[in-house]
């Protein structure tokens, strides 16, 4: 079971280079991130390779332009090809895509296609750079409202169609369990299509322990199923941050 505290929300008061070394120190071996664009990518590759750690995600593409917009797919291809050029320095695994908001005039069926195209697009260079190239399910009931790929029967149908070994989806486990619930039946049935996964609390989105969610008991069917990646913790902590990442981590594990 290999937990990923996201560095964008933990000791955010520290350069990221810093943070790296704090979730070391506190025995993790991996972090999300969300931009890139925004970091020195050498030196967090540097810190990265110092302390054996992986970036088990970073964000390539954003909510406003996003795949299932047919017209914007030449720049989106340009975006992921430097996305992962950076994902290479940094010692990145994942990189994180989006479907968009809904299109109001436009059929689903057509932006499933545009979104299918899409990926289809962007696989060579995740086959070049060697890193998965990830699309999210986000809830649009709270937090993303318009959200089009709110559906994991829809993202692990596109991720089948698109059917490329390094084109999952990223199941964050928050916004499933707001849109549907029953979420371990619903993980084995589409495991095959999974790459990353996220956690936090619901309601809140805070710590999970302190949310309605089993995640003990969700996290070890996980790791029974067969999954071998990372599950990023993407939770806004109410207690302190090395505490809130210390009783996460012992509650999830069991220690």
């Amino acid at each position: 079971m290999k937990l990923a505290p996201n560095l964008e929300i933990f000791f955010k008061n520290l350069p990221v280079e810093q943070r790296l070394e704090r979730i070391a120190g506190l025995g993790y071996e991996a972090a999300d991130l969300f931009g890139w664009a925004d970091k020195d990518v050498k030196a967090v590759g540097r810190v990265c390779r110092k302390r054996n750690l992986t970036i088990s995600m970073l964000v390539a593409t954003e909510i406003p332009k996003a795949f299932n917009d047919r017209s914007l797919h030449d720049q989106l291809v340009k975006r992921v090809e430097q996305a992962a050029a950076a994902a290479n320095e940094m010692c990145a695994c994942n990189l994180v895509v989006l479907s968009g908001n809904t299109l109001p005039r436009v059929e689903a069926s057509a932006q499933n296609l545009a979104i299918i195209d899409g990926l289809k697009r962007v696989a060579p260079i995740a086959d070049k750079h060697g890193v998965n190239i990830v699309i999210e399910l986000l809830n649009s009931v709270c937090d993303h409202p318009g959200y089009y790929l709110d559906s994991s029967e829809r993202m692990v149908s596109i991720v089948r169609a698109v059917a490329h070994p390094r084109i999952k989806g990223l199941y964050d486990i928050y916004h499933a369990g707001i849109m549907r619930g029953n979420i371990i039946e619903d993980i084995r049935a589409g495991l095959d299509a999974i790459g990353h996964f996220h956690i936090a609390g619901i309601p809140g989105r805070h710590e999970p322990m302190a949310g309605e969610q089993n995640y003990p008991f969700i996290c070890r069917a996980i790791d029974q199923a067969g999954y071998k990646g990372y599950i990023g913790l993407e939770y806004w902590p109410v207690k302190p941050d090395e505490e809130s990442l210390r009783e996460t981590r012992e509650w999830i594990e069991g220690a």
